[in-house]
């Protein structure tokens, strides 16, 4: 039998995100190293990805009270306007952040509000237009056209990095171009029509943990915000100081990465199932624990491929089986609630953990030796994903023995 085609709204959801990754692929990545280039400091850069992480629970709350009034066309669209607006604020200030460092803090506020407001509305897109049947497909195709455009973006970056008179004159030259594809991207989100059911939700009622199943969810989720503290800036930078301060290097290898991801997404999309879904996620949660720690211990050339293929590998195998449990138990409670409110607090228990791994780092910076710091740091966020898989199958044995006793549907 041959697979039911994608529903026009989860196209439209796919299409969306893979354009936005490509920018984002094209200038997150390179701003993060062209703000490093200038403060060369991980703990002004980590204190960055706090200010901007920081900023998402406001701003996703903000995105979710708009949508249900109006559409979420225009958070997405808005949301795109503040990124732009952090890309003009980089290229007015140039050299300025060299002599005033605290400028960073700008661009981070900048681009938290806009990466609020667009994730709050494409996650809760994500949920919406995506169905139990079809949601690892979904998932998997997301993974699969983000990648192509992983590939696509550092191979365009490094050529215009190789033909620019120096690598700080070619990140501009990308930001420019990034400028562009958001501008056609905010164009695209005003076609959206999807809303939040009208009904009211509140944030702070799902804050708490008192349902079983939510509480599980949340704390997962908690978790894997604070092992996902690493990518979010130290990881790419750790290597990019592996290659030496090659821009072109970097984004070759961001580009190989990319490819290994792919076959990797598409691999699992085939063969991950219900029966075996532990199975992956348990096996991916230990590899991808292990490649920031070698990466980290070894900060060489061959620590960073190990960590780029490791992480690249493991990612489908860990995080689908997160998404998809959650995403399934965002969804049990639809018919009774607007589940925005469920997705905004999602995204906040991730968030949170997001800014609490990124402190860890700047606290152990602060207490322990500079050649110290960085590996305990690193270690200690990398212990999640093991956790994470612990406490998912503790749980999912303690509820299958639930459902066999009649107790839980």
């Amino acid at each position: 039998m041959c697979k039911q085609k994608f529903t026009r709204d989860e196209t439209t959801t796919i299409l969306i995100a893979c354009l936005f990754n490509l920018a984002n692929a094209m200038s997150a990545v390179f701003m993060n190293v062209y703000l490093y280039a200038y403060t060369g400091s991980l703990i002004v850069m980590s204190v960055y990805t706090i200010v901007r992480i920081g900023l998402f629970p406001l701003f996703f709350t903000l995105g979710g009270k708009w949508a249900q009034k109006h559409s979420f066309a225009g958070p997405l669209a808005t949301g795109l306007v503040f990124i732009m607006l952090s890309l003009l604020f980089v290229l007015a200030a140039q050299d300025q952040f060299a002599v005033h460092p605290e400028l960073v803090y700008g661009v981070a506020a900048l681009t938290g509000i806009g990466e609020g407001l667009f994730w709050l509305s494409l996650n809760s897109l994500n949920q919406i237009v995506s169905s139990p049947q079809s949601r690892s497909r979904f998932l998997s195709s997301v993974g699969i056209c983000n990648n192509i455009a992983a590939i696509a973006a550092p191979l365009i970056s490094t050529m215009i990095i190789d033909l620019a008179a120096s690598d700080t004159a070619g990140y501009v030259e990308i930001f420019k171009i990034v400028l562009v594809i958001y501008a056609g991207i905010a164009l695209i989100s005003l076609r959206v029509k999807a809303r939040s059911a009208p009904q009211p939700f509140s944030v702070l009622k799902r804050m708490k943990l008192d349902d079983p199943q939510w509480r599980y969810c949340m704390i997962t989720t908690f978790f894997y915000g604070m092992h996902n503290s690493l990518s979010l800036t130290l990881a790419g930078l750790l290597v990019y100081n592996a290659t030496q301060g090659s821009g072109s290097t970097y984004g070759k290898l961001l580009a190989f990465f990319a490819l290994i991801s792919i076959v990797a997404f598409a691999m699992v999309s085939r063969v991950m199932h219900r029966r075996n879904r532990m199975t992956f996620y348990r096996i991916g949660a230990v590899l991808i624990a292990s490649s920031a720690v070698v990466l980290v211990l070894c900060p060489t050339l061959g620590g960073a491929v190990y960590y780029g293929v490791v992480n690249a590998l493991s990612t489908p195998m860990y995080a689908n089986p997160y998404q998809i449990i959650v995403m399934n138990a965002i969804a049990d409670y639809a018919a009774q609630e607007n589940i925005v409110g469920r997705v905004i607090v999602r995204e906040t228990y991730q968030s949170i953990g997001r800014c609490l791994g990124m402190a860890a780092i700047v606290l152990c910076s602060w207490i322990l030796p500079e050649t110290l710091y960085l590996p305990v740091a690193v270690i200690f966020c990398s212990c999640f994903p093991i956790a994470m898989a612990v406490y998912a199958t503790i749980y999912h044995r303690r509820r299958d023995q639930l459902k066999a006793q009649g107790l839980v549907k």
